[in-house]
């Protein structure tokens, strides 16, 4: 009896050790994460591109846009954007939400102008919820950037703030345009993309420059010189023209049927180098509100006019101008 009494007494112990596991384990719901942002954020609103790839920069923390170098510009011509996108990372499941969590932002398919988004910064400073782990206050990466958050905290959620630049192309569609990105925790995963509606590049040339030509005033005489730019008409009085003289003339060149203005002075002051100076009252068919036609292009005239008489100093009088046009 002694000899089975040792052989059963292993098997017993064993009995009490898995029962004791069995009635230790505890289950726990599955940490389940989702991914919430806007499909359409940021929106940098109407842009023209440039000469070449221009990046439009969004700031992290304020959502500011900048443009980059390139030529492309925003439309109207200095404006203003902000296009602050907030990313929500939310958990539940348990004490296991305190754990970090890994979320990676990934650039994605670009349409239109636009090309695929070059690189991310995300925020945690300001209104941001979200945290680090390693403390820091913002993370940036290229077309992927990957980091590792706190712990979320069971049924909660947190926020960051979200920066990206957003290449606009010289060539493609002109119109609405997109950059996809996707946003991923755990398993969860959310997709957006930024928009603009591009304009084709605006370009300006000139044909002609406004010239009065050589004129010689009659004795006794006063007179004027005078291109009216509304019918390109030359008329001169008290004076002989002893020279060729022309209106300037521009072309725009753009996107068809897009609203344009300009930039150009009402008065110029031509000078002879020798202190003598020549007051010019501007006229010019590039003004107000115009429309390039469905070539893509809209031509206008500069013209003037200038006074003179028997005391006006002789000489060759000259003068530089700014011409400028924008998108309205």
């Amino acid at each position: 009896m002694r000899r089975l009494s040792k052989q059963i007494q292993p098997a017993l112990a064993a009995f009490i050790l898995l029962a004791t596991v069995l009635l230790g384990g505890r289950a726990e719901a599955a940490i389940a994460y989702t991914v919430g942002l806007s499909a359409t954020t940021p929106n940098i609103g109407k842009v023209s591109s440039g000469s070449a790839t221009t990046n439009f920069v969004v700031d992290a923390a304020t959502g500011s846009v900048a443009a980059g170098a390139g030529g492309g510009q925003f439309i109207p011509y200095n404006a203003t954007r902000t296009a602050l996108t907030t990313i929500t990372i939310g958990c539940s499941g348990g004490t296991a939400c305190a754990n970090t969590v890994v979320v990676t932002i990934s650039a994605g398919s670009a349409t239109g102008r636009a090309g695929a988004i070059t690189g991310f910064t995300a925020d945690f400073s300001g209104t941001s919820t979200a945290r680090l782990s390693s403390g820091a206050a913002s993370a940036s990466g290229g077309s992927t950037l990957s980091m590792t958050l706190s712990g979320i905290g069971n049924s909660a959620s947190k926020t960051f703030t979200l920066g990206m630049t957003i290449p606009i192309l010289t060539t493609g569609a002109a119109g609405n345009a997109t950059a996809a990105y996707t946003v991923t925790a755990g398993s969860a995963a959310g997709s957006a993309a930024a928009q603009a509606k591009v304009e084709g590049a605006l370009s300006l040339s000139k044909q002609s420059d406004l010239s009065f030509g050589r004129v010689v005033l009659l004795t006794g005489q006063s007179g004027t010189a005078t291109w009216a730019a509304a019918t390109q008409a030359w008329t001169l009085t008290g004076a002989i023209a002893m020279t060729t003289h022309t209106i300037g003339q521009f072309t725009v060149t753009g996107t068809p049927t897009q609203a344009i203005n300009f930039t150009i002075p009402s008065t110029i002051s031509l000078t002879n180098g020798l202190g003598g100076a020549l007051p010019v009252t501007v006229s010019t068919t590039g003004q107000g509100t115009q429309l390039i036609n469905s070539a893509g292009n809209f031509v206008f005239y500069v013209g003037g006019q200038i006074s003179f008489t028997s005391s006006t100093p002789t000489g060759a009088y000259t003068a530089n101008f700014p011409v400028g046009v924008n998108y309205q």
